[in-house]
């Protein structure tokens, strides 16, 4: 057996890594970058949001929601073919949505549509480390080669 018995849920299914929890909702920082301003009357959250947002990297991000969504609705009673599809297809998505944020961040820097500093290299940083994450580990890709049946 590869894993031990506390890695699997009560349906006999790898239980999903936290780390990889984590990477989802570091990839979905564009929607709440976009959204912040929005609902909050402290200022700096507009100028973080004016100074990061651009709706190219919140683009960037929408193969996360549907990885996120079939997370979500990972369960024995689930039916949708599409929601069995993203979650099987979810680490090639999840890499696509890094890759092309870190394109497109490299882009924008040389361009001068984004400056470079500290958030920007931070964000730059951390994609190279998801990204090399989800190439290396096994257990990334036998929770994504596993669907609930009935």
């Amino acid at each position: 057996m590869k894993y031990s018995f506390e890695d699997y849920n009560e349906d006999n299914v790898l239980k999903i890594p936290y780390l990889l929890v984590v990477l989802n909702i570091y990839l979905l920082k564009q929607f709440v970058i976009f959204l912040l301003p929005m609902i909050s009357s402290i200022p700096y959250f507009k100028i973080l949001a004016h100074e990061q947002f651009h709706i190219a990297l919140l683009t960037s991000s929408l193969p996360a929601v549907f990885v996120m969504i079939s997370m979500i609705r990972r369960v024995p009673s689930t039916k949708s073919v599409l929601l069995i599809w993203f979650w099987k297809n979810g680490s090639n998505l999840l890499l696509f949505s890094l890759i092309s944020e870190l394109l497109l961040l490299s882009l924008f820097i040389k361009f001068e549509v984004l400056q470079l500093y500290g958030m920007n290299l931070m964000f730059i940083y951390i994609d190279v480390v998801f990204i090399v994450y989800l190439l290396r580990s096994t257990r990334v890709r036998d929770v994504f080669a596993e669907f609930h049946h009935n």
